[in-house]
């Protein structure tokens, strides 16, 4: 059971200072080193921050800038390994639920303000992405639709996850129907992306790297969908969301995947048949160079219903030149090739002429 102590120390973790962070121009410039350049993970939305509608199978992700005014990370990021991404991490924010859609980017830019704030002095805001209420997916820390960024958490991050943290309090009150859609549309995509198996009651085990629940050193075994409870000595994600991370998110999230998994398989159809040849009409008026009778094939579907007649006629007037041009050129190779006989007989038998043949 969680002491009052210990509730209170969540929510002073979690809780979001409401001022924007001022930055000196020497902190500007040491944190863009460590900025990073957002990709789409999947479908990146831009405009206000009201949910987009989509699929119950795919999510919408609004990139950092959408939110963070030109804020960067404060010091370097650490970047995790693909095949160190093992499982993935729910939180919540332990801030209030009475917030609009245009509210959220200044939320989240309150949450930067706290993590990189003297309380935290973390590089950035902890989570890889926020889910709103309203449905609405965000990428938090900087270069998370990029590629595997090391988060942070309260009690210490144990490593080889990827945190996804509703905005809200869940402690009693469960996520809206958009958010548990949202959030299960995210996990499914970062699964994918991963290689995490997701069916209910995998786990997977890893050697921690350190938190308050697991010393450095420890071999750990979890689920691979799992709450920031089962990591540290928190409260967090809070007894509903918790509820969905134990209940029903495993076999939602598997669920959502075969469906991508089997729009993604090519149909298998039947091959085209073969055109059938062009049909060849012989004409007994065409000469060929052998004596034979021929006829050029078919010139389209017109000249074989009759309607080609014209060109039938073209073509079978050129054949006729063609094969009379050959047997010209026939005839006159056989006149070069006699008169050519003719001379050489002339010389052999000629006084100066000699055995031509011994040469």
């Amino acid at each position: 059971m969680l002491t009052p102590a210990r509730r209170r120390a969540d929510a002073d973790d979690h809780a979001a200072a409401t001022a924007h962070p001022v930055l000196s121009r020497r902190d500007f410039l040491r944190a863009s080193t460590a900025a990073a350049l957002a990709v789409p993970l999947a479908v990146t939305i831009s405009g206000p921050a009201a949910a987009q509608p989509h699929p119950d199978d795919e999510v919408s992700i609004h990139p950092r800038d959408e939110w963070a005014q030109g804020l960067l990370p404060v010091g370097p990021l650490l970047q995790e390994q693909l095949s160190d991404v093992r499982f993935l991490l729910v939180h919540h924010t332990a801030s209030s639920n009475e917030y609009q859609p245009e509210d959220v980017p200044s939320l989240i830019r309150g949450f930067y303000s706290f993590h990189t704030g003297a309380d935290k002095n973390w590089p950035d805001v902890a989570y890889n992405f926020f889910v709103d209420r309203h449905g609405g997916a965000w990428e938090g820390r900087a270069g998370s639709l990029t590629g595997p960024v090391q988060p942070d958490a309260t009690g210490g991050s144990q490593g080889f996850a990827q945190l996804c943290c509703f905005i809200g309090d869940h402690s009693v009150e469960s996520p809206t129907e958009a958010a548990r859609q949202t959030m299960g549309a995210l996990l499914a995509t970062l699964a994918d992306r991963y290689g995490i198996e997701t069916s209910p009651g995998t786990t997977t085990t890893f050697t921690s790297r350190g938190s308050n629940r697991w010393a450095a050193g420890t071999v750990v075994t979890t689920p691979t969908i799992a709450g920031h409870r089962d990591m540290s000595l928190t409260s967090c994600p809070g007894d509903a969301a918790y509820a969905l991370v134990t209940g029903a998110f495993p076999a939602e999230v598997t669920r959502l995947r075969a469906a991508r998994s089997s729009r993604a398989e090519p149909e298998q159809t039947e091959p085209p048949a073969p055109p059938a040849p062009p049909a060849v009409v012989p004409d007994p008026a065409l000469p060929t160079a052998a004596g034979a009778t021929s006829a050029p094939p078919s010139t389209g579907a017109a000249a074989a219903e009759g309607g080609g007649a014209d060109t039938t006629a073209a073509v079978l007037a050129a054949g006729a030149v063609v094969t009379a041009g050959a047997a010209v050129g026939l005839y006159v190779r056989d006149r070069r090739h006699h008169s050519a006989s003719r001379v050489a007989e002339e010389a052999d038998t000629s006084p100066s002429g000699g055995d031509r043949t011994r040469n």
